[in-house]
């Protein structure tokens, strides 16, 4: 309402109409004709003489009103006060967030566009070494194809000349004088040269590329897709999600007072927590319980296919474990007896956990046995079921008598650093990571079925080693070695029956 219309004597809500009573029902509200006949019609009204009326609302205006008013004034310049700086703080968040952002994918275009020319000039480079290759193949089979076309003519021509000559004189037959013998003396030469060299088998070989896998980039796309959301009260913010990594694995890490449950997370972590826990997001697959959680696990969601514990302060019982989980990891500190493993794991991992193991530790439906970086207990308590056996860089010494003689397959994973004597006649398949042992002759064991060097394994040999001459090899695709190829992602298929047993082949399944 306006200045003019809070002086004058006209009604509040009919401005042309003059008040005329006081509504006493409706708290002394002011009233024309119109208000009496309307919204006030039937209420009480005293008149606007009434002295003891006036006194009353006068005081009221004056000792309760008046004060209700500065208090609401002050309240409302607080109010204000609160909504500039909050909204000035919003503003601050939002240029830097904006920056930030700026930044970061700034950062990310530049990373993932020279990892994009990175790999599109090792591309360039195989393939144009390829095509070399293409060419010297092309060049030297169609010389060899001209140089034999020409052989052939050549001893066509000889026979036709010997049909007409059959007659005459021997001594004219184009062999039989200088000219044509030298002729026949270089073919037969060119001939013989080209046999030997396709039996050496001379002709280079290609560099093959293994196709790109793009599920290598899924837990990249994970961690950009967790890492930055916008929130309905800030504008765009890093969720300052803490995260751990743990044996190549991204983890996010769980806080009780914020909310996950709509985040598309694979990889979780818990720590000790007040509150008990009744879900994750049915996302997670790879559940981390860090040291002192102890809380029950009847929350782990049928998605988590791999629970890795630390020293956890709850006491695991058999029906503890979802069924669901199939890969085990038991990490340092652990303290617990094994005998809460459920029947469905069947690959367990042990770190340097404090529990002393025994024969009867492990249950008999694991199958795969991982043995991680800093492991120091004997290798007694491997069940026979168990039959691939891997390795990282463990403490305990090993000995011919460590492996247990049902184990068939055995993985030495990056940095082991121990001689390799101890492997067993049992073994029949070997496969090296990038160990940190340095192999000599006489290394690697002769009654091996399968060989096969992997992810990374970096340690280079020659045509001369003599480790490779006691084993002879399948051929799957010829790879060249020269006198500092490196073996990386070989496998080799060993056949006595070949003799072939310096060449290397390359895996191609």
């Amino acid at each position: 309402m306006s200045n003019n219309q809070q002086n004058d004597t006209k009604c509040l809500d009919h401005p042309n109409e003059d008040i005329i009573l006081i509504c006493s029902t409706c708290s002394n509200t002011p009233v024309c004709i119109y208000c009496i006949t309307d919204t006030h019609n039937g209420h009480n009204f005293k008149n606007l003489n009434d002295i003891n009326l006036r006194n009353q609302i006068q005081q009221d205006f004056k000792n309760q009103t008046i004060p209700n008013l500065i208090k609401c004034l002050e309240n409302n310049k607080k109010i204000l006060d609160e909504s500039k700086n909050h909204f000035k703080n919003i503003q601050d968040k939002h240029t830097k967030n904006f920056d930030k952002t700026l930044n970061i994918f700034k950062e990310l275009k530049y990373i993932i566009d020279a990892k994009e020319n990175d790999i599109k000039r090792l591309l360039i480079n195989k393939l144009d070494e390829n095509k070399e290759v293409n060419n010297i193949i092309t060049t030297t089979i169609e010389n060899n194809i001209n140089n034999i076309n020409n052989a052939i003519k050549y001893n066509n021509d000889i026979n036709n000349n010997n049909d007409i000559n059959n007659n005459n004189d021997v001594n004219n037959n184009d062999v039989y004088n200088n000219n044509g013998f030298i002729k026949l003396l270089k073919h037969n030469h060119q001939c013989n040269n080209l046999l030997s060299n396709i039996n050496k088998n001379n002709i280079p070989e290609y560099k093959d590329t293994q196709l790109i896998q793009e599920n290598n980039f899924d837990p990249i796309k994970d961690l950009t897709n967790s890492y930055l959301e916008v929130f309905d009260d800030i504008s765009l913010v890093k969720k300052d999600l803490k995260i751990l990594f743990s044996y190549n694995s991204i983890f996010i890490i769980y806080e009780e007072w914020r909310d996950i449950s709509h985040l598309e997370i694979k990889n979780l972590a818990i720590g000790p927590i007040e509150c008990f826990l009744k879900t994750i997001p049915a996302t997670v697959i790879k559940l981390l319980l860090l040291d002192g959680f102890n809380q029950p696990l009847n929350f782990i969601p049928p998605t988590v296919k791999k629970l890795s514990l630390q020293n956890i302060k709850y006491q695991l019982t058999p029906d503890s474990i979802p069924a669901t989980v199939i890969k085990l990891l038991l990490l340092d500190g652990f303290n617990q007896p094994l005998n809460f493993i459920p029947p469905t794991v069947q690959w367990l991992y042990l770190e340097n956990i404090r529990y002393q193991l025994t024969p009867d530790s492990i249950p008999a439906t694991v199958t795969r046995l991982s043995l991680l970086e800093g492991f120091n207990q004997p290798l007694n308590f491997i069940p026979p079921t168990v039959q691939s056996l891997y390795l990282e860089n463990i403490k305990y010494q090993l000995t011919p008598d460590s492996i247990p003689a049902t184990v068939t397959d055995l993985y030495l994973k990056g940095g082991f650093n121990q001689p390799l004597s101890f492997i067993p006649p049992t073994v029949q398949k070997l496969y090296l990571q990038n160990i940190k042992y340095q192999l000599k002759p006489g290394s690697i064991p002769n009654h091996l079925t399968n060989l096969q060097f992997y992810n990374g394994f970096s340690q280079r040999f020659t045509k001369d080693d003599q480790f490779l001459e006691s084993i002879k090899y399948r051929k799957r695709k010829n790879v060249s070695i020269d006198d500092t190829t490196p073996i990386n992602t070989l496998d080799y298929q060993i056949a006595q029956d070949l003799d072939t047993p310096k060449t290397l082949y390359k895996n191609c399944d």
